[in-house]
């Protein structure tokens, strides 16, 4: 099989990706521009501008750069999980979930999606869902060795308000 050819604009990506690492946005948003200029449709230099848009809270950015992410590469978990994220970051919990689940049908292995979707539920009253949801995260995070202890605490957290103490015990200890 042909393999497609890299895009023009991977370069300027890298470059942008590398600032953003840095903490250097403003320079970042630049070179992430320069991307897409030359190539629109290249996902990674869209889900970094999201990223960019969010810090500076231009929800209204993030959403048109991970629309047009989703467009151009409908199987891009990550495009997907942060476009559920930018809805849980703005409260719009409903569309997250939807998101966000979606997300983890594209990647069942992402902890990421499985702990904002799991943050969804619990806002939202759903604390059986959302506790299952916890614990898949906490066992993905195991499996990927990208264990996070914002996993193991809001798993803590919820069971302390259910009132199981014992279990929120252990995760407390775990996380600490």
């Amino acid at each position: 099989a042909a393999q497609t050819p890299p895009s023009k604009g991977y370069p300027a990506y890298e470059k942008a990706n590398r600032l953003f690492v840095a903490g250097k946005y403003q320079e970042s948003f630049n070179a992430v521009d320069e991307a897409l200029r030359l190539d629109p449709k290249l996902v990674p230099a869209l889900t970094l501008k999201a990223k960019l848009a969010m810090a500076a809270n231009r929800y209204d950015v993030a959403r048109q750069s991970l629309e047009q992410a989703i467009a151009a590469d409908p199987s891009s978990s990550y495009a997907q999980f942060l476009y559920g994220f930018q809805f849980y970051q703005q409260n719009q919990l409903p569309a997250a979930i939807l998101s966000l689940e979606k997300a983890r049908r594209l990647n069942p292995r992402d902890p990421r999606a499985a702990l904002y979707l799991g943050l969804a539920r619990e806002s939202l009253g759903e604390t059986t869902e959302a506790l299952k949801t916890y614990r898949e995260a906490i066992q993905l995070g195991e499996a990927s060795g990208h264990l996070d202890s914002d996993m193991l605490l809001s798993c803590s957290r919820l069971l302390f308000r259910l009132g199981d103490f014992a279990e929120c015990r252990q995760w407390i200890d775990r996380a600490l």
